[in-house]
């Protein structure tokens, strides 16, 4: 649905309202590509470029948060709680990274799902550094997602 706005241009009265049927027209053709890659296998919810130019992502499909539970701020605490991330995501990690002495959980977030078409889904996101000789290592996409159902999301490159 169109938000009503007001667009200055300067010029004749005709060029306003040519700018004005575009950016309309934009923001028409935006909306329905991004609703195409909403919940999309192929639509990271997190991504950077590694030092060797790869791309690397967390890709959480509409059908797997879906399965989540539905969670507001404003209920009390999420259906997982955060210790429970923490302890998921540990055990993972320590999977993952075998072949390092540990793995370290640098940072935890809680994030809502960002699609419009499922509503008030939440997951964590957990920065992980891989511990060898007693030194934490840092990398770009060392991190996994924890869903509310303690589903690991880990990351892929693409």
């Amino acid at each position: 649905m169109p938000v009503p706005m007001r667009l200055v241009v300067a010029g004749k009265g005709n060029e306003v309202v040519w700018v004005a049927g575009v950016v309309v027209l934009a923001m028409a053709l935006s909306s329905g590509a991004a609703g195409a890659m909403c919940g999309s296998a192929n639509h990271p919810v997190m991504s950077a470029v590694k030092k060797d130019g790869n791309k690397i992502g967390l890709f959480i499909t509409q059908a797997e948060i879906e399965r989540t539970q539905a969670w507001r701020p404003e209920d009390g605490e999420p259906p997982l709680s955060v210790s429970a991330a923490y302890r998921t995501v540990k055990a993972w990690g320590q999977q993952h990274y075998a072949r390092y002495d540990d793995v370290s959980v640098r940072d935890i977030s809680l994030r809502r799902y960002g699609c419009s078409l499922v509503q008030e889904r939440w997951y964590y996101v957990v920065e992980l550094n891989p511990i060898i000789d007693g030194n934490e290592l840092w990398a770009i996409g060392n991190w996994a997602a924890v869903l509310m159902d303690g589903t690991v999301v880990v990351p892929r490159e693409y």
